[in-house]
């Protein structure tokens, strides 16, 4: 029940700064921004969701140490 009210705020906040930003980006035409802008607030919004309901998500260090341990057992060292 937590994990739904927490989802819930999480849309509620993502739609109030979409509505928030979003007519001052079009008032200025600025069409790159605004694609942008709408991408990193759905990923956001999307991690934040994921997270409220403990959803275990990959750390990317965790990607860095595979590759790096990888180019460390070609180059053997």
């Amino acid at each position: 029940m937590r994990t739904m009210w927490a989802t819930i705020a999480v849309i509620a906040i993502s739609i109030l700064i979409f509505f928030l930003e979003f007519p001052r980006l079009k008032r200025k035409k600025k069409t790159k921004e605004i694609w942008c802008f709408s991408t990193l607030l759905f990923i956001a919004a999307t991690v934040s969701i994921l997270e409220s309901r403990n959803v275990k998500l990959p750390n990317p260090l965790d990607y860095i140490q595979a590759f790096y341990t990888t180019i460390h057992s070609w180059i053997g060292l």
